[in-house]
């Protein structure tokens, strides 16, 4: 009997052990299977995810696309085929998100797609501003003054009803009636006016105090201060009022002159060295005309002193330094230079060299070459390549009176900082402040040229990755002093014009217009 129950007993252990495995498989599958609905829900949550990502990759691509197309630099048959590869990766991506590993690996994928993306759109937008904001520009500012000596009383214009006002007797005539207009408008009252013949017999008056105020261009100030007498213009006195004249740039062609075709373009480009926007009148110190035969691929670009002794369009047959008619406006450029050339000029790039220390300083510096060794201030520059910042570079840019060949070498140093500003700008590290440098240039430069003119030519260029052939070449000089349109009788120091240079620079732009290969010999620069 003992045996039995002990028997009996073993066996219930065992029903129990049965009982309670029975038990834990239905636990453990309840588990198992509570564990896989989890990650099933987990695994669909993730696939929706990863098709809102899709999803966020595709708009940003149709936008990015948008963008593109609205520069219009790239073909729309590239474009087509980039927007359908684009499409197919992201349904790709999506396809992925069907599993769990893989749709891990596609969600990164389309986060590091939609983060270039974001970034390509970013550039691309301010490419488009900096484009609209510089391109495509005819006017032109003239602003007029009434200067006044520094220690006058007057500060406003009422304070100066009474004064005496000089005023160019023909000079920018029409901004100055129109101002004399507004300005009596204002008061109520007649001005007295003094009228002179020219500036420096204007400025004069005001420094001995035969009048008490002037009306005066204030992109004349640069003449004046050329002169030592006047070189303290700026110091000795201040502006009580002004009026900004917007004007448009008018075009002029001349039938007996070089013309463009398909395939040939010429392009002045003039450099101001100077606060404020580019758009408004002021000397030219850089004049280059730049002449590009797309079919030949060669680019001629052709330097004009400053100080060139040449008539300008205004000035009926009168010689003038070539600075002086950015101070006219930079329509009384383009035509001085057509004369000068006998070539019809399409379009003009007018460039703030001031505002370029912006531009180099967000590059982070630019590596420029120079040709001779020289010191300027507290500037010292070696002979060879330089490493210079914004300020440094703007100084380089200005030197002159360090070289024999003066302005001459001021503008191959002028170009050389451009040349090194165009290949700091075309590398990678242009990317590190991308949109600072837009806005900086787009600030320092303005160009007739539209934006779709612009853009047809890095059309043009994607097109044809040909490398192009640049030559340049240097009018030639000799110093001299003489009476000019904007000094009236009294003598400047001048440039004359060397006849047999500016006949061969005529040739290089008929040979380039013609089609041919235009080879200029090699020249070293007098030190």
């Amino acid at each position: 009997m003992g045996d039995n129950k002990g028997k009996k007993v073993d066996n219930k252990k065992t029903d129990n052990k049965v009982n309670n495995k029975k038990i834990d498989k239905k636990v453990d599958k309840k588990v198992r299977s509570k564990n896989n609905s989890k990650k099933e829900i987990a695994r669909i949550i993730l696939m929706y995810i990863g098709f809102a990502i899709c999803a966020v990759q595709l708009v940003l691509g149709i936008v990015l696309t948008v963008q593109v197309k609205k520069l219009n630099v790239l073909p729309t048959g590239l474009l087509v085929v980039i927007g359908v590869v684009f499409t197919l990766i992201t349904v790709w991506l999506a396809v992925m998100q069907r599993w769990l590993v893989p749709g891990i690996v596609a969600k990164v994928i389309s986060i590091m797609l939609i983060v270039g993306i974001c970034l390509a759109s970013t550039y691309v937008k301010a490419t488009n501003d900096a484009l609209a904001r510089m391109t495509g520009i005819t006017t032109q500012i003239d602003n007029v003054h009434v200067y006044v000596l520094k220690d006058a009383m007057a500060e406003t214009i009422e304070d100066a009803k009474d004064y005496n006002f000089g005023v160019l007797e023909s000079l920018d005539r029409e901004n100055t009636d129109s101002y004399v207009a507004d300005i009596e408008s204002q008061l109520g009252q007649t001005l007295v006016i003094t009228e002179y013949s020219d500036i420096f017999t204007q400025a004069r008056a005001l420094y001995n105090k035969d009048v008490q105020a002037i009306i005066l261009n204030q992109a004349y100030i640069g003449i004046l201060t050329e002169q030592e007498e006047f070189a303290d213009f700026v110091e000795k006195t201040k502006s009580i009022d002004s009026k900004k004249i917007v004007s448009e740039v008018e075009e002029t062609i001349n039938d007996e002159y070089l013309y463009a075709g398909e395939d040939i373009f010429t392009i002045y480009i003039s450099g101001i060295d100077t606060t404020g926007s580019p758009e408004e009148n002021h000397n030219s110190d850089v004049n280059i005309l730049l002449t590009a035969n797309l079919e030949t691929r060669q680019i001629l670009m052709i330097s004009t002193p400053r100080d060139y002794y040449v008539p300008l369009s205004i000035s009926n047959g009168v010689n003038d330094k070539l600075t002086h008619a950015g101070g006219y406006g930079i329509d009384v450029c383009v035509d001085t230079l057509a004369m000068l050339y006998e070539v019809n000029i399409n379009d003009y790039i007018k460039v703030n060299f001031t505002g370029f220390t912006d531009i180099i300083d967000e590059l982070g510096g630019v590596n420029v070459y120079s040709d001779y060794e020289f010191s300027i201030e507290d500037y010292h520059f070696e002979q060879g390549y330089n490493m210079l910042n914004g300020e440094e570079a703007l100084f380089f840019a200005r030197a002159r009176k360090s070289f024999i060949d003066g302005d001459r070498q001021r503008g191959r140093n002028q170009m050389a900082v451009i040349e090194a500003i165009i290949d700091k700008a075309i590398s990678t590290e242009m990317l590190q402040n991308y949109t600072e440098v837009l806005d900086a240039v787009a600030d320092s430069m303005i160009t007739s040229m539209t934006q779709d003119e612009i853009t047809d030519l890095v059309q043009f260029q994607l097109n044809d990755m040909r490398g192009w052939d640049v030559v340049t070449y240097d009018v030639n000089g000799y110093d001299g002093a003489g009476v000019t349109y904007s000094g009236g009788s009294q003598e400047l120091y001048v440039m004359i014009p060397d006849e047999a240079s500016l006949e061969q620079a005529r040739e290089y732009l008929r040979q380039i217009y013609a089609g041919q290969r235009v080879v200029i010999p090699e020249s070293v620069p007098a030190q």
